[in-house]
């Protein structure tokens, strides 16, 4: 995907029902709801408008199945949290990633486990 084929920016609702999408593949609004509605008390009348946006947006793609509609993602989450990841770098770090590890942890906010992990995937990248 070229940055001009990218969809337009994501909003954080939008992002609980594309994280529906990502989990359960091809799903029906009703499906999405059943993922998403409890937890942040919406109706499925709320689900259908933000599938219909992320379809405007070309986030996901629709096709009738019956009396139904069944939702795909056309974006992979892996290119999403780069996209985001990299314009959260660039907007409040100067596009400097060490920027962002070294804001994490004077703000104490990596654990142990987290600096663990940050520093044997750092040996694996210098391999």
């Amino acid at each position: 995907m070229t940055q001009s084929d990218k969809p337009e920016r994501i909003s954080e609702a939008e992002h609980a029902v594309m994280e529906a999408l990502w989990n359960g593949g091809t799903l029906t609004a009703a499906e999405v709801c059943a993922a998403v509605c409890e937890q942040r008390d919406w109706s499925l009348a709320t689900v259908k408008t933000l599938l219909s946006r992320l379809v405007q947006k070309q986030a996901i793609e629709t096709r009738p199945d019956g009396r139904r509609f069944l939702y795909t993602p056309l974006i992979a989450r892996s290119d999403y949290v780069g996209g985001e990841s990299r314009r959260l770098v660039d907007r409040l770090f100067g596009g400097k990633a060490a920027s962002l590890v070294a804001h994490l942890a004077q703000t104490e906010a990596l654990s142990d486990d987290d600096v663990s992990e940050i520093e044997a995937l750092l040996k694996e990248l210098k391999q």
